[in-house]
């Protein structure tokens, strides 16, 4: 394969704004850091949404994007600090076809600051939800201009858990943790509109820690005393870091109307494609390059260098950092940190690493997945013994998954350059085929050295002792519940939550949608094991958040379109999930179970914010709440999964050790459910930091802006001082 020169360029880099970067001259405007005591900071970003023109993939695109490019910049944070963002609605006044709230032309937008995050919403009660200035969703920011004349703004504030402030509970440990090191992210997140704002680059990368903060060196064990390590881990740590590049990559994906092959582009104009179609991947749906003599598509896929096309004037752009089939280039005696996001608003990528010139799979070693590295926290006697890393063949990156990928040139030596294509491989799931892709060119320059030092999880340490926002017990909380909410779980029964994705939705008033959400309390009766399907709600009229009855007497889930009103507000009087902080035992709020059910043939990507959670195990599916889990623990029995169909996991019956093949599947905030599949998951509401009202949804925002969504509060009576 031949590759034009565009096609052979080095990736770009974002700009970084964090306490190191922000007087550089082209952060001007754009970052700001604030000393804030203690040796911390308020590190802040401006954000202006604006119907702009970008750069991407060699095309000039207007979409609505921030501060007028598609590249948007990293924000980077340590424990302690908090992240600022000042968020200008510049949009052209509209109406947005489709969308089932909001007045007029408001053409609104708001914020997810802090995708991934454990952080405050501040919008507990008796605050109005939409006011709230922490990771709030609930924002409602109009276009247009203030009293002032200038354009409508919103101020977000979030602080970041520093040491020893974080509820270790929440990952599953005794005392207090800072918040975890890793890779999050900031995106629009306006009902009905935020797939087009998200695919237009409405989004950015979030770090918590430097960039290296998880590249940690492992231990060499002692074979006279298994209990030490023979070689110096903070040594080998310190070193390992200096010589390793650091490479953020965003992937994204444009559906556009051109005049041009991209691979071809230089500058062109293009236009976005509107049609919802345009982003739709049916099974058998045509994907290939259109053939210079103009007789139709070439199926060939090693000619998708970051697109593919349906037909000769429209193409869908795959780019990194808005470039098509960029390389990184890697020299000898250094290694690659891809600190890698998938920010697309509807596309999983299933990812691996293949040498083009044998085809030979080079495994990926994931040091954090989902912002958060995937090992529990340690004893502070334990840190010199790291948790060993693991590799795997490929990856999949549902829409929303971040992951730290750590790839080695040091390991042995080697005279001739390796180059190694990432490629995102064809997937068939349900009703939907996703492409192979050719997304970029990983070059390793010749090494003529020998690394022996191995390459760790930098598992968080858990510190013991009284954290500063404990809170005493709540008396009567649970007998006064807030306007609108459904009890929660007991555990006293054993009882669990399910939630279930069902297909199409219609609002009391009349209003229909493609997707809508039930949720129910379940109660398991006696103790044989049974399958999880044959339990059935606690109470329908007490525990159920349903709009109604189908003909037949099975319930009917709510669209999100259901709580919204014309303002674009939500009614909390409205029956939604409630989480209850009412002991500082958190008997009902630390470690629930949730049954999340697909209901339809699709593919779905479930998301829950303020929240890591993680499989549930077999055991404590049978001991906990007598359910028989499914077996196989996965989708597809080992080796029986048709060759383009990835495995999703049901549950995770195995346990963390110091070399653990399971380790990466350990902690998520979002998780992809199989057509008709069930995936049981454990969550802990236990950081005073959850307080507040936030939500779950589909992280496939085309599911989400037709119904897929529901609000959730989690609420105490004593909220503490965080919250005031």
């Amino acid at each position: 394969m031949t590759l034009q020169p565009a096609l052979a360029a080095e990736l770009v880099q974002p700009l970084v704004c964090s306490a190191l970067t922000a007087t550089q001259p082209a952060l001007n405007g754009i970052c700001t850091v604030t000393p804030a005591g203690n040796g911390h900071s308020e590190v802040k970003v401006e954000l202006t949404a604006a119907s702009a023109a970008i750069d991407v993939g060699g095309y000039k695109v207007v979409t609505e994007n921030y501060n007028g490019n598609y590249l948007t910049p990293v924000i980077e944070a340590m424990p302690g600090d908090t992240v600022s963002a000042r968020l200008v609605n510049g949009l052209s006044p509209k109406q947005h076809q489709g969308m089932g709230h909001g007045s007029g032309h408001d053409n609104p937008t708001n914020l997810h600051y802090f995708h991934g995050g454990i952080v405050s919403p501040n919008n507990a009660r008796p605050k109005a939800a939409e006011t709230g200035d922490g990771d709030n969703v609930y924002v409602y920011l109009k276009s247009g201009l203030n009293a002032k004349g200038s354009p409508n703004s919103f101020d977000y504030k979030v602080p970041i858990p520093g040491e020893k402030t974080l509820d270790a509970r929440v990952l599953e440990t005794e005392g207090y943790i800072a918040h975890p090191l890793g890779l999050n992210w900031y995106h629009s997140h306006m009902h009905g509109i935020s797939s087009d704002q998200v695919m237009g680059g409405m989004s950015g990368l979030l770090s918590v820690g430097e960039a290296t903060a998880n590249v940690r060196a492992g231990c060499l064990k002692d074979p006279n005393n298994p209990t030490s390590c023979r070689n110096d881990v903070d040594s080998d740590t310190r070193d390992l870091r200096s010589r390793t590049k650091v490479r953020y990559a965003l992937l994204r994906d444009l559906p556009v109307k051109i005049n041009k092959r991209p691979d071809q582009a230089d500058g062109d104009i293009a236009q976005w494609d509107p049609d919802p179609g345009a982003r739709e991947f049916p099974t058998g749906g045509r994907c290939g390059v259109w053939k210079p003599d103009n007789s139709g598509l070439d199926a060939d896929p090693a000619l998708r260098t970051g697109f593919c096309q349906r037909n000769q004037d429209s193409a869908l752009l795959f780019t990194v950092n808005g470039q098509l089939f960029p390389t990184i280039t890697v020299e000898g005696d250094r290694n690659l940190l891809i600190r890698l996001g998938n920010l697309s608003a509807n596309i999983p990528y299933w990812l691996e690493l293949r040498n083009e010139a044998d085809g030979s799979v080079l495994p990926l070693t994931i040091l954090s997945l989902d912002g958060v590295v995937p090992a529990a926290p340690v004893p502070p006697g334990q840190a010199e013994k790291p948790v060993q890393a693991v590799n795997y063949e490929n990856v999949l990156m549902m829409p929303a998954t971040r992951a730290e990928i750590y790839v080695r040139n040091d390991e042995k030596p080697h005279a001739v350059r390796q180059v190694y294509v990432l490629r995102s491989r064809k997937h068939v799931v349900g009703t939907d085929e996703w492409p192979e892709v050719q997304l970029a060119r990983i070059v390793l320059e010749p090494n003529a050295g020998t690394s022996k030092v191995l390459v760790a999880l930098n598992a968080p340490i858990a510190s013991h002792g009284t954290g500063p926002q404990a809170a005493g017990p709540l008396g009567g909380a649970r007998a006064t519940l807030p306007e609108g909410c459904v009890r929660d779980l007991d555990p006293t029964f054993r009882e669990f939550r399910r939630v279930t994705f069902i297909p199409g939705g219609e609002t009391s008033s009349g209003l229909k949608t493609d997707w809508s959400v039930l949720t129910e309390i379940i109660r398991p009766t006696g103790t044989q094991l049974k399958d999880e399907g044959e339990y059935v709600p606690a109470d329908a009229q007490e525990t159920t958040v349903a709009l109604g009855l189908e003909p037949g007497g099975a319930p009917r889930g709510y669209p999100f379109e259901e709580y919204v009103g014309a303002d674009g507000l939500v009614d909390w009087t409205k029956r939604h999930v409630c989480i209850f902080m009412d002991d500082t035992a958190h008997a009902g709020s630390h470690k629930q179970l949730w049954v999340l059910f697909n209901a339809t043939g699709t593919l779905h990507n479930f998301h829950i914010h303020q929240m890591k959670f993680r499989l549930a195990m077999a055991e404590e599916l049978k001991k906990n709440y007598f359910i028989e889990p499914p077996s196989p623990a996965r989708t597809c029995d080992p080796g029986g999964c048709p060759p383009d169909t990835p495995n999703y996991d049901l549950y995770d019956d195995q346990t963390l050790g110091d070399v653990d093949p399971g380790a990466t599947r350990r902690w998520h905030d979002t998780i992809p459910i199989p057509p008709f599949g069930r995936v049981f998951v454990i969550m802990s509401f236990d950081a005073r930091e959850q307080i507040g009202r936030f939500v779950f949804h589909c992280h496939i925002l085309k599911h989400e802006d037709k119904g897929l969504m529901a609000p959730i509060e989690v609420w105490s009576a004593t909220p503490g001082p965080l919250l005031q």
